[in-house]
């Protein structure tokens, strides 16, 4: 039984298939016929929520007839089942050159790193699986390169995983036997047929759009470089690009929708930086619904951490190694190291263009986009003026949103008045109207000064609960799940936001309690309070998403909950993140400097809702349970007063 998976198309990973279906066919015969020969081949895989999604072939084969009618290799071994990716390069003979057996290709006179790229298609296979299957755990995967313009005469003689254009069947098994092991005899990956078929089904999953995901989607593809309109995107490309406003005005909504464009209607390699790894994970998830890729040598875009990004330039210029195991523990020197290096010229333009050539899908990119700039150190903002133009870089600028405790650097500085221009958002592009002027009531009780919000006028409606008491109430939650499938809403549209005192340690890493008490009612979620499934993303409408507060700037959801608000500003108050420099000052007052902190980190949660905003309060004597009484006494109208034994 010979079944090929994946749309019909045009591309070299489909063509590639059907040439491996006909070898296979060539070879054995029967399979088209036979219940007991299984070979199905997956063109253009999607690992939905991997760091590298896009796996080119993969390829599942399993025969279980009578062991004497089993295929033997040309030493002598048995083939009985595997698994393997297949990772497919159509490029001629004189762009494809070999370090060992380690495969280059060139892609726009640049060379690209082949082995790399397969192994990491293979471990993301393997996680893919493990997060998807029944059982947990994956079979053992084999990862080859096949050059489909390159005789196999041409390849390296050293034993590899490389095969070449005439490869057949039959030497397609003697490579997979070789890269297998020379102990072993007989190649069996799938001894049972129903967990060959339980992990072939995970590659059946399709990633669904929800309500608010179809409007993400509607907003990020808005054009929003109409050159005739908009006097900047005249100069994209040309001068530093700096987005200005606060929280809800959707700054990273517009570095999105630039770098969609870009991506989209010109044809550039588009990266988008941020310290948030929770946003890296939501923003990732919505490329992958939209089908956007990060191919290598074309048209391409990526959400990164800055600190993922800073460790792969690090590692190729030579300042750390792939197995640094103090990395974010002397991150600060080794970033300083690089920036003595490139101003001294130890590391010369030379230098970089081969790192990017032989890192070509991590390190090149036309443009970058920096999320929530006004909380990057100097060193950072150095190190990318030394490896990109600042000409290339569009920044969002948080205004008053400090929350890392660095100095606001200037990112302008060096520059001529010409080479940067400023756009200021003031409108809030996520908030109801009525969520906007709750938001600008609390800044206005709190006195946060230079709070400016401004409403949509065509955004109508919005609500506003304050529940005070038990925020795990079984009563509390039925009214969350019924708005959940209200309109359309999915529970992956609602977003809950957790502090440091509720989240526990468990043997498996973390757990908050509110996904520990959501599974005890059956309930699925994406908790990503847990480090491993923070680099991930929902693949599932079905999970209520939660976070820590810490990791909700960028995100939003329908339905936001703040569980025990006042427990977290507590805790950013008493343990603000304040720089040396402003804590030597000479009027310096630490319980005004707490304050003044948490009050910044209030309204950042305060401003991720788009319909309805739920803030619980353990404490009803507490700062924040204080403030919403007065407001609440003041606005009944627009804030309800709940209370859960």
């Amino acid at each position: 039984m010979l079944i090929l998976h994946g749309i019909k198309s045009n591309t070299d990973e489909y063509k590639a298939a059907l040439v491996l279906a006909q070898a296979a066919s060539n070879a054995l015969p029967e399979i088209n016929e036979s219940q007991e020969i299984i070979l199905e081949i997956f063109s253009n895989v999607q690992c939905f929520g991997q760091k590298v999604q896009d796996v080119d072939l993969l390829l599942f084969f399993a025969d279980y007839r009578h062991n004497g009618h089993l295929i033997q290799t040309s030493n002598g071994k048995t083939i009985h089942s595997f698994c393997v990716t297949l990772e497919v390069k159509s490029h001629a003979f004189d762009s494809v050159w070999f370090e060992g057996n380690t495969c280059y290709v060139k892609y726009n006179n640049k060379d690209h790193d082949v082995t790399s790229q397969s192994e990491a298609q293979k471990y993301s296979t393997k996680r893919y699986i493990e997060k998807n299957s029944r059982t947990g755990k994956a079979p053992w995967i084999t990862n080859i390169i096949w050059l489909t313009n390159v005789s196999s005469s041409h390849l390296p003689k050293r034993d590899s995983n490389i095969i070449g254009a005439d490869t057949n069947w039959l030497m397609l098994l003697d490579k997979i036997a070789l890269l297998n092991g020379e102990s072993r005899q007989r190649i069996e990956t799938f001894s049972s047929r129903l967990w060959m078929n339980q992990i072939m089904s995970v590659f059946s999953l399709r990633l669904e759009a929800s309500k608010i995901d179809r409007r993400r989607i509607e907003a990020i593809t808005k054009s929003v470089l109409s050159r005739d309109q908009q006097k900047y995107a005249k100069k994209l490309g040309e001068q530093m690009l700096i987005i200005r406003g606060r929280g809800g005005t959707g700054k990273t909504v517009r570095l999105i929708q630039i770098a969609n464009q870009a991506y989209d209607e010109y044809g550039l390699r588009v990266i988008l930086l941020t310290y948030n790894k929770a946003l890296v994970a939501d923003i990732t998830r919505l490329l992958s619904i939209r089908g956007v890729r990060n191919a290598v040598g074309e048209p391409g875009m990526a959400v990164k951490t800055i600190h993922s990004f800073m460790y792969e330039w690090l590692i190729a210029l030579g300042i750390i190694n792939n197995k640094c195991s103090d990395f974010l523990e002397k991150y600060e020197q080794y970033k300083n190291e690089a920036i003595e290096l490139l101003r001294q010229n130890v590391i010369s333009r030379d230098d970089l263009n081969r790192a990017r050539a032989l890192r070509s899908r991590e390190l090149t990119w036309d443009l970058l986009l920096i999320d929530e700039s006004q909380d990057w150190p100097q060193s950072e903002r150095d190190i990318l003026y030394q490896l990109y133009e600042s000409s290339n870089i569009v920044i969002a600028d948080g205004v008053d949103q400090f929350v890392r405790g660095v100095e606001k650097i200037d990112w302008r500085e060096g520059l001529s008045k010409g080479q940067s221009q400023v756009i200021t958002l003031r409108k809030s592009m996520r908030l109801k109207a009525a969520l906007c002027q709750v938001v600008q009531r609390v800044s206005e009780e709190i006195q946060l000064e230079g709070w400016d919000l401004e409403p949509l006028p065509e955004s109508y409606g919005g609500k506003v609960y304050v529940v005070v008491g038990n925020g795990l109430s079984q009563q509390f939650h039925q009214r969350i799940f019924l708005t959940a499938n209200n309109d359309g809403n999915k529970p992956v549209d609602m977003l809950f936001c957790v502090p440091p005192s509720w989240v526990n340690k468990t043997k498996d890493g973390r757990e908050s309690i509110v996904a520990k008490t959501y599974r005890n009612w059956g309930r699925s979620v994406w908790d990503a309070v847990k480090q491993d499934l923070r680099g991930e993303y929902p693949t599932s409408l079905e999970q209520f998403r939660i976070v820590q507060y810490e990791s909700c700037r960028g995100l939003e959801g329908w339905l936001v909950v703040c569980f025990a608000l006042d427990e977290f500003f507590d805790h950013k108050r008493t343990k603000p993140v304040i720089s040396d420099r402003a804590r030597s000052g000479l009027f310096f007052d630490e319980d005004k400097a707490g304050m003044d902190y948490a009050k910044k980190w209030l309204m950042i949660p305060l401003t991720r809702a788009i319909d309805t905003l739920i803030i619980h309060v353990s404490n009803p004597n507490s700062y924040v349970a204080e403030v919403f009484k007065s407001l609440h006494e003041k606005y009944p109208d627009t804030i309800q007063w709940l209370t859960y034994e």
